[in-house]
Formats: C-alpha cells, sequence, structure tokens
C-alpha cells in the first residue's frame, strides 16, 4: 500500500473474540508487517448484531483473552464498542475512533472475505466508507476465500458503487469520493475459526494448537466454553 504523504494511517480490527484465536493474531502480525499502519485498533465487540441470540462470554473475559493474545504487540486495546453499550454497529465504532486520530489521518477496517462480500447489508455502508478504507483478507475454506480479484470488482460496482475500479499502483480498488479497498494478498490466513475453538473444547479436547498458551490457561481456569 502506497502511503499518501505526510498522513498518518490507522487500521482497526474488530471482532467478537469469542475465543481470541492464533488466526487472530496472525492477521494483526500481517497487517503491521504490510500495512505498517501508525495506530492498529483492537476493538472487542459489545452485542454484534449478526450474533444477537448467540452464547458470548462477558467483555471483562473477552478482553482478559485479548490481553494475553496481544501482548508484546504495538496495539491498542480499544474499548470504544464496550463503553458505548448495545449493539455494535461498525459506523458507530468508526466515528468515534476517527475523534481519537489526526482529521486527515487513512482509516481503514479489517474484515475477513467472507464478511466484504456481506458488506453491503451493513448499516451505512456508504456512510462507513466515506469514512474508513477496507483491508480484506482471504480466509480459506469460506466462499471466495482466494480473493478473486474479478470477483471483488464486480461486487463493488454492483452492490456497493459503480464508481469504484482498480488502480494497479495503489493496489486497490478506487473511487472518487469514497475510500479505497484493499486485498490483502498474499496473506495466509487459517481457516480456524472462534467456533472451531468452542466446539473442540465442549468435546472435552484441548485446543492447543488454536490457541495462544496464555489463553488456553485463561479458559481452562474459569472454566468457559464448557
Amino acid at each position: 500500500m502506497q502511503r499518501e504523504s505526510g498522513r498518518r494511517r490507522v487500521v482497526i480490527f474488530g471482532g467478537t473474540f469469542n475465543p481470541v484465536h492464533l488466526a487472530h493474531t496472525h492477521v494483526v502480525n500481517e497487517i503491521l508487517r504490510l500495512i505498517d499502519p501508525d495506530r492498529l485498533y483492537v476493538v472487542p465487540a459489545a452485542v454484534p448484531p449478526h450474533k444477537q441470540g448467540r452464547k458470548i462470554v462477558s467483555a471483562e473475559h473477552r478482553v482478559a483473552m485479548l490481553e494475553r493474545a496481544m501482548k508484546g504487540l504495538p496495539v491498542i486495546l480499544s474499548d470504544v464498542e464496550l463503553k458505548r453499550g448495545g449493539a455494535s454497529f461498525t459506523v458507530d465504532t468508526v466515528r468515534d475512533l476517527r475523534k481519537e486520530v489526526p482529521a486527515d489521518a487513512e482509516i481503514y477496517l479489517t474484515m475477513g472475505v467472507d464478511a466484504f462480500f456481506e458488506f453491503h447489508t451493513w448499516r451505512y455502508d456508504k456512510m462507513i466508507l466515506s469514512m474508513a478504507g477496507l483491508i480484506v483478507v482471504n480466509r480459506p475454506g469460506a466462499p471466495h476465500g482466494d480473493l478473486p480479484m474479478d470477483v471483488m470488482g464486480r461486487y463493488l460496482k454492483d452492490r456497493i458503487d459503480p464508481g469504484y475500479s482498480w488502480n494497479e499502483e495503489r493496489a486497490s480498488f478506487v473511487h472518487p469520493s469514497l475510500c479505497g479497498v484493499v486485498p490483502l494478498m498474499g496473506t495466509l490466513v487459517s481457516p480456524l475459526s472462534s467456533t472451531d475453538v468452542r466446539t473442540c473444547i465442549e468435546q472435552g479436547d484441548r485446543p492447543t494448537d488454536m490457541l495462544d498458551p496464555e489463553v488456553l490457561h485463561y479458559i481452562e481456569d474459569k472454566g468457559l466454553y464448557r
């Protein structure tokens, strides 16, 4: 990604993190390596609108696990959604975090490619893109998990706005008035999900290859997901 001269780059990585696992940590490390942000926010959701009704452990537990998983990484664990309470809508999170950074900062939201192809269903999708661009990472095993550029381009034009086009120099989809969409190519992200972790624990197994050891210890100490 080319950085516009003099502008700070801010990345937001949000999620339920129920629990945070090694694929989450890998994405954070890849963002730090490939995007080189001046600030990287990791934002646990309060009540994700698309996950209401599902069993989600308390924010206190999810934050404690994030602190252990992200220890030593140059990230900011933000409680912006937890303080706001209620359903966590991304448009509100971007609006709140934009107040914390320089007015001309480039802001990007990170999401998996499966979430990207549902972006048109998000509340105020174009308003989000007026404030922040998107960084899209692949998720093997998910539909379109290999970041197909032609399919992404058609989706942006047909479902978001016809003004989007591919810019080779910037390695991103650009728009005359909305923020860009950056496929994070070359990044191999595990298909691991939090559901996999919870299922493993529910079945009485120890997901040692899915979790940071300190996160696993915390889960077992608190008796979570059983």
